[in-house]
């Protein structure tokens, strides 16, 4: 069990899924684990479960260290699918970018000078296209491809106070991560 405020956010959230996960811990009073850098306290996982805590006011939240800089976890990105992707295809190309730092939906590249902007640009985008009835999906495989970030990067935008948008990283473990619920009233 870990103080929330001893812990530090690397990705933005969805205010919906927070309000979501709160009313859950508040109904079967108990919350899954966290998985944090035992090193930096950067949460790898469990960013929505964080901010409920917070919401919740809970003095502690449930955790389980790792060492982020072992081989036995990486981080890899999650690349978006379109419900319309020709379509998708011809708004992109009208977007005018620069910089170089790329994500490539086939030819065409939209691109930032930073890492972050290009994550958020992205997120800007698929907002747009959500409004206009195309949905857009982060999965393992996709039409989008975002570049890759690295280890660093999480610890770094982490570190200085900033945030990816949601579902930006997707950490993979090669060890089993528990996903029991602990009880909100042992904190």
């Amino acid at each position: 069990m870990e103080k929330p405020g001893n812990l530090i956010p690397h990705e933005d959230i969805l205010i919906d899924k927070v309000v979501n996960i709160s009313l859950e811990v508040q109904k079967i009073r108990a919350i899954k684990p966290i998985i944090v850098d035992e090193n930096t306290h950067v949460i790898l996982d469990g960013h929505h479960r964080f901010t409920a805590a917070l919401r919740l006011s809970l003095p502690k939240i449930p955790v389980i260290y790792v060492k982020y800089n072992s081989t036995s976890i990486s981080v890899s990105i999650w690349y978006r699918r379109f419900s319309k992707p020709h379509i998708v295809k011809s708004i992109l190309s009208s977007i005018y970018s620069s910089g170089g730092i790329c994500a490539r939906f086939d030819s065409i590249r939209i691109c930032d000078d930073s890492l972050y902007k290009l994550y958020w640009k992205l997120e800007k985008v698929e907002s747009f296209l959500n409004s206009i009835g195309i949905h857009v999906e982060k999965d393992m495989v996709g039409h989008l491809e975002p570049p890759s970030i690295y280890k660093e990067d999480v610890i770094s935008i982490a570190n200085r106070g900033l945030r990816f948008p949601p579902k930006t990283t997707r950490h993979v473990y090669e060890f089993i991560i528990p996903q029991k619920a602990i009880s909100i009233d042992d904190t």
